[in-house]
């Protein structure tokens, strides 16, 4: 396919060959952007996979599959940075790759024949996009995802513009294998690199592809660290990966369902909603610039825009049709919108090609000695619409005061009795809790136990087992069908120890036998012979609560995981107002059911228990 040889009068696109490498543009470019990330950037834990990613790589454990052994070995260099506090440190990894991603992609549309003021646009516009912004502030696999992403484009880019240097071949390559040891889902800029490669066939000989074949191994070597970390036994020791079989299953994600986001059994939801949710990533300025820039780019660079076009269709509306995440539940559409981020950041140099095309239009209309006060004009205009769009969203995706996480953890172990169990349902539980236990060194006394993994997987039965020998579990595999492999069978073997819950259980077995006493964050599993008074429970709640330090709801990000955390500050305060509305305790019901209003002002099924009980007073 042919390439049109066009060029425009105007000077927007006319600088291009000018500042070929502009090494002080791109500088610029990562230091500005980079400026206002570090100052948005999370100083602590914040709900998602960031309380998993920043523990082990604190201490140099094995994170969920695919383990991303990049990330974390890259996270535990940050840790070592001499600024702020540790999470602050080790989440400057994605401020790191938010920024190079948006410096790379100045870069590409350059190298694709862009001016720099249409590639600035296209940069910036990438770079304040709330959704790519939201991810560049706490450590997570989509952020280095996306640098990697960017930076194997611009390689293929680089050769495609300079075919005798086959050297970058090789170094896209080895992007790819890096890729692949951070996230899986580089695998889609597999049609760009066919593209490429079937464009430049008569320049790859097969010393270029052992060449690239090595890249690839040596980009892939960081799986080594896998079984490495998991022979010293760290808090988090996903699969405990002792043999090449158990790395190759847990690179694969077998344990989920390879090519599932989430485990069997979660409800799939409507692909029609998720695609929407996708279309709805991009503002409105962005996907201007884009449809623009498709129709140029067709006139400049047919190849580079068939390689978007196939690998963005693979990334995007192929795999968010197929992906099996129910959005109609706000955080989960919260959770699948990272995904989305690759589909943006191919897509983002064509924004430069949607400025020339604006040019384009206008320069006929235009004579040449008006044209640089026209220029002028179109940059600024386009750059204060991207300004103007940072600024709207700042102060939403700031994270640079958000402890919610943090604080919600240490919140759940002040609660806890001296040497209590803690089964953790849902990763908002779960893993701040893991951080403030394996890298804080909070209530060692304190046993948790992450119930996804206790009901899945005998190899975490058999970590609890090394990590306190004192708790017994009197079971090889969890099996709620098996009365002597459930909950109440691991209760009872363990009478001396304080039982406690955050999140719903994995089976009914305890009904018969215990009940559930509510003190603030946690229901305490208690014998049913055990009775606490309601004044009692009302004392203890209202004890716990001048400890906790509640969360201001305004501050709150509703549509992600922090909402159910909010819930869960609540709960307690709702639980009292039943408790004495049960007792015809009108008065002191209606005291805590406003407590639960004052910490989460929008659950309608506690404004509703309100207005009903206000009629029988």
């Amino acid at each position: 396919m042919a390439d049109a040889k066009a060029t425009d009068a105007s000077p927007v696109a006319a600088d291009v060959g000018s500042d070929r490498f502009g090494r002080t543009w791109v500088l610029g470019i990562a230091i500005a952007v980079g400026i206002i990330y570090v100052a948005t950037a999370a100083r602590d834990i914040v709900v998602g996979d960031t309380g998993d990613f920043l523990t082990a790589a604190a201490t140099l454990g094995v994170a969920h599959p695919p383990g991303y052994p990049l990330l974390v070995l890259l996270g535990h260099l940050f840790s070592w940075l001499p600024v702020g506090p540790l999470p602050f440190r080790i989440n400057l990894i994605a401020v790191a790759s938010g920024a190079a991603t948006v410096a790379l992609v100045f870069s590409t549309a350059r190298r694709l024949g862009t001016g720099r003021w249409a590639a600035l646009i296209a940069a910036l516009t990438l770079a304040f996009n709330p959704l790519f912004w939201e991810w560049s502030l706490a450590i997570e696999a989509f952020a280095l995802n996306n640098f990697l992403a960017a930076l194997l484009i611009y390689f293929l880019v680089r050769w495609e513009r300079e075919p005798e240097r086959t050297v970058f071949l090789p170094a896209a390559a080895a992007c790819a294998g890096l890729g692949a040891a951070n996230h899986l889902t580089v695998v889609f800029l597999v049609p760009f690199v066919v593209v490429v490669m079937w464009r430049l066939r008569a320049h790859i000989t097969a010393r270029v592809l052992v060449a690239c074949v090595a890249s690839v191994a040596i980009g892939l070597l960081p799986y080594l660290f896998i079984p490495w970390a998991a022979a010293r036994n760290p808090f988090l020791n996903w699969g405990s990966v002792s043999s090449a079989a158990g790395l190759l299953r847990h690179f694969l994600r077998s344990d989920y369902g390879t090519g599932s986001l989430v485990a069997a059994g979660s409800s799939p939801g409507s692909p029609l909603e998720r695609l929407a949710g996708f279309s709805a990533s991009f503002t409105i300025i962005e996907a201007g610039l884009l449809l623009a820039g498709v129709v140029e780019a067709y006139r400049r660079a047919r190849w580079y825009l068939l390689g978007c076009v196939l690998s963005v269709a693979v990334a995007g509306p192929a795999f968010v049709a197929y992906a099996n995440m129910d959005v109609s539940n706000a955080p989960l559409l919260w959770a699948l919108r990272r995904f989305f981020l690759l589909p943006h950041v191919i897509l983002a140099p064509l924004a430069a090609f949607g400025v020339l095309a604006l040019a384009r239009m206008i320069s006929p209309r235009i004579p040449v000695t008006r044209w640089p006060h026209v220029e002028r004009t179109l940059v600024v205009v386009a750059l204060a619409i991207v300004l103007a769009t940072a600024a709207r969203h700042y102060s939403t995706i700031d994270q640079s005061k958000n402890r919610l996480a943090h604080t919600f953890a240490q919140d759940i172990l002040k609660t806890l009795e001296p040497n209590a169990v803690l089964l953790a349902l849902g990763d908002e539980v779960a893993f701040p809790v893991a951080y403030v236990q394996a890298v804080e060194k909070e209530r060692p006394d304190v046993t948790l136990v992450m119930l996804g993994l206790f009901r899945s997987y005998a190899w975490y039965l058999s970590q609890l087992r090394r990590r306190d020998p004192a708790l017994v579990i009197p079971f090889d595999h969890y099996d709620p069908s098996n009365p002597a492999a459930t909950l109440r069978a691991l209760v009872d073997a363990n009478p001396q120890r304080s039982f406690a819950t955050v999140g719903a259980l994995t089976d009914n077995s305890l009904s018969n036998a215990y009940w559930l006493y509510r003190r603030g964050l946690v229901e305490q599993i208690e014998p049913m012979s055990t009775d606490v008074g309601l004044d009692a429970a009302a004392q203890e709640n209202e004890r716990l609560a001048n400890l906790y330090r509640l969360p201001d709801p305004s501050k709150i990000r509703r549509k992600t995981f922090e909402i159910s955390i909010l819930a869960k500050y609540a709960r307690g305060p709702v639980s009292m107002a039943k408790q004495f509305e049960l007792a015809h305790l009108d008065r002191q019901a209606e005291v805590w059911y406003r407590r639960a209003l004052a910490i989460n002002p929008e659950d309608a099924d506690v404004r509703q228990a309100l207005e009903q009980l206000r009629p029988s007073r």
